[in-house]
């Protein structure tokens, strides 16, 4: 990308004795949003080809992937790790340097977690493009991948580890200079997203590297699936809040900001951080409710916990609630008229807004998934993938998309292009996306099952469930219009736009005189988030492992 100097007015003047702070960050975090984009411009288009799939009367094949689960592991693992990973590392160094107003602590050491991760999505690129790695985004054993996705996908977690250094180096520099002042909510949303992050993924890390990447190398010849689970999940539900948090920091700190509006409570909002950093990560049986091994009680106290956790949604959902009607009545709008007084033609707003509306769809449908009784029944049913595709490619995608349209333009120096087709591209994918999520959901009550191939030779629909699969098509298909119009802003502002951004980053630099300091006391949060994974992870993992024949037994030869 070009290194442009930034206008006066489009951003908040950084505290810097020269400005290559600017130009390295530009070419730096460009460099993830390349990346990530570069990365969902092949898994979004996978998504209505998936969806095509399934459909008994718009059935059609892939023609460039020979193997259903080829397609599907490239659409998960592009759009829901290397995207949103590489996304989020970006965002959170623009955020921590614009928020603290100062320069990354360690340049090189931000572009060495480029480099770590940029290594990993080739190694792990290869395996999928080859069809060695058919495995889906959720890899459990005993489906056996390539080492080489293994190791790349190790390195883009390593990778990140190494961001978040970066980014809790700068914190504690800015720290030393402001003794007794709270961090911007911004920045201490990412400090506690980077902690959540890195405790959870120890347990990927662990299954990674001494399960399935040993597996892969033919070091080891059996393991145990059922530990091989309890490790990802362990990892795989505090995934989606890692997703979510800056999603949040957008709703929180960014939106009043651009409606010139103050948060209704900062306070609230440290509270329901601390929430999902401690809560989110002993939640995650109930992934696991139909596995064998697991005790009652364990499925008990995770279901109860599950429930803990939407706690800090609700709390989210009345504190921007109440932001909404400050900005609403500002516009004019009075004790209901609020809700359509809104920026409805503001894209940057509007993604963001309707990510919120599609976030709450995810979430009432997570809350049946957290029931052990109704998870039974809808566990291996679309119902799921209708759930998890409301709450990532609505709530939070749409969120990203709102901050691309004013971080990419910053980035390039050059004005949003089109920005009535952004608007367009806004509303087709709130529709397509509801569609599709909802379709796919009535689909599972109807019993349309998932992780299998509905649309090989031989395959069966039931009469019930096949009207609901054709309209998750027709959701996919307004998907797909959006993709055109998302990509075609993209490539706009990137190559055609000539006019300098005239939009401003909206970053708030300082935290308000009632932000409460003793959220910050990060050795407090560290030994509880320790303290409740061992009570919560503990049991379970022990209870599954078996240790009469050792470790690595199993009754699942991986040969």
């Amino acid at each position: 990308m070009q290194a442009v100097q930034p206008r006066p007015s489009s951003a908040p003047a950084l505290q810097f004795p020269k400005l290559s702070a600017l130009t390295s960050e530009r070419w730096l975090v460009g460099s993830f949003v390349f990346v990530a984009l570069l990365a969902i411009s092949i898994g979004l288009l996978l998504g209505p080809a998936q969806a095509y799939r399934r459909a008994p009367a718009l059935r059609w094949d892939i023609p460039v992937f020979s193997y259903y689960y080829q397609a599907l592991t490239l659409h998960g693992v592009l759009n829901a790790l290397v995207f949103t990973t590489f996304f989020i590392v970006g965002f959170a160094y623009f955020v921590t340097q614009r928020t603290l107003q100062r320069a990354l602590a360690s340049v090189q050491l931000a572009w060495a977690s480029f480099v770590i991760m940029l290594l990993g999505v080739v190694l792990a690129g290869y395996a999928m493009l080859t069809g060695q790695a058919n495995v889906l985004y959720t890899f459990y054993a005993p489906m056996l991948a390539h080492w080489t996705f293994y190791l790349g996908l190790a390195l883009v977690i390593v990778g990140s580890w190494v961001a978040a250094l970066v980014v809790f180096m700068t914190y504690f520099a800015w720290r030393k200079e402001h003794p007794g002042e709270a961090a911007p909510l911004a920045v201490f949303a990412l400090l506690a997203n980077y902690l959540m992050w890195f405790s959870a993924s120890l347990g990927v890390a662990v299954e990674v590297l001494t399960m399935l990447l040993p597996l892969s190398l033919g070091i080891i010849k059996t393991t145990d699936p059922q530990v091989s689970r309890i490790l990802f999940w362990f990892f795989g539900h505090p995934l989606v809040y890692f997703w979510l948090i800056p999603a949040y920091v957008s709703w929180y700190t960014m939106l009043p900001k651009q409606y010139g509006v103050k948060l209704f409570s900062d306070p609230l909002a440290r509270v329901a951080f601390l929430m999902i950093m401690i809560f989110s990560i002993p939640i995650g049986v109930h992934h696991l409710f139909v596995d064998p091994g697991i005790s009652e009680l364990a499925k008990a106290m995770h279901s109860l916990l599950t429930f803990v956790v939407a706690v800090p949604s609700l709390l989210t959902a009345f504190n921007i609630g109440a932001t909404l009607e400050k900005a609403g009545r500002a516009r004019g709008g009075g004790r209901i008229s609020w809700m359509w007084k809104q920026a409805w033609g503001d894209p940057l707003i509007a993604a963001q807004i309707c990510g919120m509306l599609v976030f709450a769809v995810g979430g009432v449908t997570g809350m049946a998934n957290a029931s052990f009784t109704l998870n039974n029944a809808l566990h291996n049913t679309t119902w799921v993938p209708g759930h998890f595709h409301t709450t990532l490619a609505g709530g939070v995608f749409m969120t990203y998309i709102g901050i691309l349209y004013w971080l990419l333009p910053m980035l390039r120096g050059r004005a949003l292009f089109a920005r009535p087709l952004a608007t367009a591209q806004v509303y087709t994918w709130f529709a397509g996306i509801l569609v599709f999520g909802m379709s796919m959901g009535r689909a599972g009550l109807e019993g349309a099952i998932r992780r299998t191939d509905s649309g090989a030779v031989g395959a069966y629909t039931s009469e019930a469930a096949a009207p609901w699969m054709n309209l998750s098509a027709v959701g996919g298909t307004i998907l797909l219009i959006s993709i055109i119009l998302l990509f075609t802003v993209i490539l706009g502002t990137l190559f055609v736009s000539k006019r300098e951004p005239q939009t401003a980053a909206p970053i708030l630099v300082r935290a308000p005189d009632e932000s409460p300091r003793w959220t910050e006391n990060w050795n407090v949060w560290v030994a509880l988030i320790i303290i409740t994974n061992i009570v919560m992870w503990g049991p379970v993992l022990f209870g599954a492992l078996n240790w009469v024949s050792g470790f690595w037994s199993t009754p699942y030869p991986m040969q």
